[in-house]
């Protein structure tokens, strides 16, 4: 079995059964809501891929996340955003790239993969940059699928059918932006604290000068 049906499997128990809340309420959706888009993109795995000469192009691991880009594109209203996107999304491309050079054969059969500490990575490190898992969603999304197509164009010069948003592609993404989306819940949660506290603090001192 694919380590992406384990993957989504885990999430949508997870989901159903509120883990994580704060990672919820920072996106500002119900948890039964994440359940069921885990659940659609675990039934899209099934559906064909479309076959374009050269090329294949997964339903559940590119055209989905491509939708859901056009949503996250107006939230790339500054420069500090748009520098940031670029800046991510170029990091990614160059992993990628680099990635793809190592001979990592000798982890053919293993459930754990070599490019899954890297997606962590990644995901820490666009997090950090971006600071909104929005623009974290797309840097990931374009740099992992760029970064994919380049490698093969430079390889193979169109030899090889290229599959877009394969299951080990979509596999890292969603590892990626999990990392995102956990890194973002912790801060929020952190900033919220650190504001109780002040509040409180705030309101002894009222007490006292009265």
């Amino acid at each position: 079995m694919d380590f992406i049906f384990i993957l989504l499997g885990v999430l949508i128990i997870l989901a159903l059964f509120d883990v994580g809340s704060f990672i919820y309420n920072k996106m500002g959706v119900h948890h039964f809501a994440v359940a069921g888009f885990l659940l659609a993109l675990l039934l899209l795995l099934f559906v064909p891929d479309i076959k374009l000469n050269s090329f294949t192009i997964s339903v559940a691991g590119f055209i989905l996340p491509l939708i859901i880009c056009f949503k996250f594109f107006p939230k790339l209203r500054s420069r500090r955003r748009i520098s940031a996107f670029i800046v991510s999304l170029l990091i990614i491309l160059t992993s990628v790239l680099l990635y793809k050079l190592v001979d990592f054969s000798i982890f053919e059969y293993s459930l754990i993969k070599p490019y899954m500490p890297l997606s962590i990575v990644l995901g820490l490190i666009t997090y950090l940059i971006c600071r909104r898992s929005s623009v974290s969603f797309l840097a990931l999304f374009f740099g992992l699928n760029l970064g994919e197509i380049l490698f093969y164009q430079i390889k193979y010069s169109g030899d090889f059918v290229l599959a877009l948003g394969s299951r080990e592609l979509l596999t890292a993404f969603i590892i990626s932006l999990l990392t995102s989306l956990i890194c973002e819940g912790v801060y929020g949660v952190h900033v919220k604290r650190k504001k109780v506290k002040y509040e409180k603090k705030l309101e002894r001192l009222k007490t006292i000068e009265k």
